[in-house]
């Protein structure tokens, strides 16, 4: 069931909203899970949890604000600069966790 807007393009169907829900549901219980892993180390903690956050911003970038269907240009021009401050933190917590205290 695919409605159309006022410019004439179509509009995603409430399917993939539920997908997207769904897949933004799980990403989340995975995201806690990681947390109750026994033994795992922080570094490696941290990590899977910034993969994992990364993951479910970019799902929102491709779904809620539509870039899925647009040119690679634009989309990199958004992505881009979405995840530097995400970089940036990952190198600040890792120089943190190598400086002594």
């Amino acid at each position: 069931m695919s409605e159309t807007s006022s410019t004439g393009s179509a509009a995603p169907s409430h399917r993939l909203y539920y997908a997207t829900f769904a897949a933004l549901a799980l990403l989340t219980v995975a995201e806690v899970g990681v947390v109750y892993v026994p033994g795992i180390a922080r570094s490696l903690l941290i990590a899977a949890l910034i993969l994992l956050a990364v993951a479910k911003a970019g799902l929102v970038l491709m779904v809620f604000m539509h870039l899925s269907h647009e040119r690679r240009a634009l989309k990199l021009s958004i992505i881009v600069p979405f995840l530097l401050p995400a970089i940036y933190a990952a190198v600040l917590i890792g120089d943190a966790m190598w400086r002594p205290v």
